[in-house]
């Protein structure tokens, strides 16, 4: 059957209960074609609105480019090109949709359904199949059941994906509460990634900011603007160019981190770690991992290193060796803060030197724990975070579900209200979290600042305040004759694992050739597994020195010293220095009984 109908601007039509497959097109003329197969109710028009009801068959219209179609209960496919507005409820089959004028909407697609250059789109109660859409400024979308492939699209908003979810050119946001495959998202400097969980693997290029609850596999991000929050990553991590901060409660593989300019929170890394920052001043890093962890430094580093090293240390000027290492190392001023607990080898790559280095036993199982308690806390963080971006992404397709289509823009500001309100909920509790362990980490710098050093069955409590006079009065010491007081102090703080500046008062003495330089004067800092050595001195040895210091023999040995002092009169010399701080007043007792035992 074949009819024409006469209409005005802006026609109407009104289309239900169709058992074929429907194919609408645009004429340049001002009249509505129709062409039914098979039995079809005789079409009805009051004015510019006609009506289509219960065709058996396939149904074929050509239409003005202003028409608006509503289309109810359709058992085939549908194909739909060139008009003003379209509205469809229940399309039993696939859909295709062209170069529409006005936002689409569409209630409960049963296949696939494909869009290209409409302005918007709202899906409720779902797509059956996959979806693919190009061109698409706003996109609002309840579930997909299988794959959703998005292209050159403003703002994406998703309930659900069953499959994959490919986003591609978007240039404001993608909002998606589950993903059940991969996802991956190539966004713009002004694009916000915001997702519940995802399946699979996840990858994101360029985006303002990324907030994730959990990713099943591998999780890669690059070019991020802003901050990345993640959960959990249940295979291998790479993050790289990030502007900023960086907060993640565990990953289950290897990771690598190059380029992130802000702070770096991992709670646990299962396999290896390869970092590479410039630790901007302010900035900290903390991390902890299970296997071997590889660093590549700045190449005028300025920060400060603690690590806890379960294997081997290596680097510039680095090296340790045997289990249970706490490395303590300082570049430049320190004005950044690395923070690392390695269940494996340490490597520290990169052109510079510390300015201070020690290694030792002491603090390391304090220093362990505190790291294993961030661990923990980023593992609930995690947790926390990947619940909230669940609750998003039901509260997204229920809120998607229940709105109906006349809600429009209201409706759409209220869902993107909810998932703000969200997001901001995940972040405080990231912000909280953050701000405890910074408490938790200026404890744990306090905390190590003060030894306890225990020899020879004695024990000494030192804090900062009290190594520091212990060190200058040995530099002012030796700057008013006291030979080898600074040196026998630097060596015995070196046996404590405490860093000492050196003495600015003298340049250090070239060795005489050919000897090599003594151990105790080399720059390089060599580490051994043993904090403190067990030599000592009894009291009735101490009595008779402290009477030749104060009878002044002490004084006419260093001023007839050979300018280079063999290996066997150094601890000799250090030893008279040390007694003779102790009869000047400069030291007490109990700290020269420290400083001779060490």
């Amino acid at each position: 059957m074949q009819q024409t109908f006469t209409v005005g601007a802006g026609p109407k039509i009104v289309i239900a209960h169709i058992n074929g497959d429907l194919s609408v097109s645009v004429i340049d003329e001002q009249v509505i074609k129709v062409d039914a197969d098979g039995r079809m109710e005789q079409p009805s028009q009051e004015g510019d609105t006609l009506m289509l009801i219960d065709c058996d068959g396939d149904l074929e219209l050509q239409v003005p480019a202003d028409t608006t179609l509503s289309v109810q209960d359709l058992n085939g496919d549908a194909s739909i090109q060139g008009v003003q507005r379209v509205e469809l409820e229940n399309v039993g089959s696939d859909l295709d949709l062209r170069d529409i004028g006005e936002v689409v909407e569409i209630s409960n697609v049963g296949a696939d359904l494909s869009v290209e250059r409409v302005p918007g789109l709202r899906v409720q109660r779902g797509i059956g199949g996959d979806a693919s859409l190009k061109s698409v400024e706003l996109v609002e979308i309840e579930a997909v059941g299988g794959d959703l492939t998005v292209k050159h699209a403003g703002s994406v908003l998703v309930g659900a994906v069953g499959g994959d979810l490919s986003a591609n050119e978007l240039a404001a946001s993608l909002r998606c509460g589950e993903v059940g495959g991969d996802c991956d998202v190539r966004g713009g400097a002004d694009t916000e990634v915001i997702l519940g969980n995802v399946g699979g693997d996840l990858e994101v290029v360029s985006a303002a900011r990324m907030q994730v609850g959990n990713v099943g596999s591998d999780c890669q991000a690059r070019d991020v603007r802003g901050a990345i929050e993640l959960g959990y990553a249940g295979g291998d991590a790479s993050f790289q160019s990030v502007g900023s901060n960086l907060e993640v409660g565990s990953i289950g593989g290897d990771t690598a981190l190059k380029g992130v300019e802000g702070n770096i929170d991992v709670g646990a890394v299962g396999g290896d770690l390869l970092l590479q920052s410039a630790f901007p001043a302010g900035s900290h890093a903390r991390i902890n991992i299970g296997g071997d962890a590889k660093v590549t430094l700045p190449d005028t580093p300025n920060l400060s290193i603690r690590a806890a090293v379960g294997g081997d240390v290596s680097g510039s000027s680095v090296s340790a060796s045997g289990a249970g290492n706490l490395l303590n190392l300082v570049y430049g001023e320190g004005a950044a803060r690395l923070e690392l607990n390695v269940g494996g080898d340490l490597s520290l790559r990169g052109p510079g030197s510390p300015r201070t280095a020690n290694s030792s036993n002491a603090s390391w199982g304090d220093f362990e724990r505190e790291m294993s308690e961030l661990g923990r806390e980023m593992g609930k963080l995690g947790q926390e975070l990947g619940r909230e971006m669940s609750k998003l992404g039901q509260e997204l397709a229920r809120d998607i579900g229940a709105a109906g289509m006349a809600h429009g823009h209201r409706w759409t500001e209220e869902v993107t209200r909810k998932i703000e309100e969200q997001a901001r909920r995940a972040e405080r509790q990231v912000d909280e979290w953050a701000r405890r362990m910074e408490r938790q980490s200026r404890h744990a710098e306090e905390r190590a600042a003060r030894l306890n050093i225990r020899i020879n069955g004695r024990e000494w409590r030192m804090d900062p305040e009290r190594l520091d006079r212990i060190t200058e009065q040995a530099r002012r010491a030796a700057a008013e004759g006291v030979a080898g007081a600074f040196e026998a102090v630097e060596r015995a703080m070196r046996n404590f694992g405490v860093p000492v500046s050196p003495d600015p008062s003298k340049p250090p003495k070239p060795p005489k050739p050919p000897k090599p330089p003594k151990p105790y004067a080399q720059e390089q800092a060599t580490f051994s597994s043993e904090a403190v050595s067990e030599e000592s001195v009894t009291p009735a040895a101490t009595d008779d020195i402290i009477d030749k210091a104060i009878d002044g023999e002490s004084s006419k040995q260093e001023e007839t010293a050979a300018p280079f002092d063999t290996p066997a009169a150094q601890p000799e010399q250090e030893r008279e220095a040390i007694l003779r701080m102790i009869a000047e007043g400069r030291i007490s007792p109990e700290e020269g009984d420290l400083l001779l035992e060490s």
